[in-house]
């Protein structure tokens, strides 16, 4: 896969009491499997300096999950990444490059 140098993070937090924040986390993770991104998830509920970094990244202090990132690079949120899946933009969003489009 030529975009496995890269590292996207995706934090998200296992103590969430918040369904449609489970959901988010589900989903963001179906898509980057689907599209056969690797990453690595991140569980902000297992270490508080997990917190810290992804709020570090994001330049928000007071930040929640999920988040994704490429490396120390902030990509968005949930939100930004369903708007980039709508328009076709998931892999700009992820600041990796586009795959080679296979013809069917």
């Amino acid at each position: 896969m030529s975009n496995g140098d890269a590292q996207i993070k995706v934090y998200v937090s296992s103590m969430s009491p918040n369904a449609n924040t489970v959901c988010q986390q589900n989903k963001i993770e179906q898509v980057l499997e689907a599209k056969k991104v690797s990453f690595i998830k991140i569980d902000i509920a297992s270490n508080p300096d997990y917190k810290d970094e992804m709020r570090a990244i994001m330049g928000d202090e007071r930040g929640l999950a999920p988040q994704i990132c490429n490396g120390n690079e902030y990509c968005g949120n949930y939100e930004t990444f369903a708007d980039a899946i709508e328009l076709g933009t998931l892999f700009e969003f992820l600041k990796l490059p586009s795959p080679v489009q296979e013809q069917s």
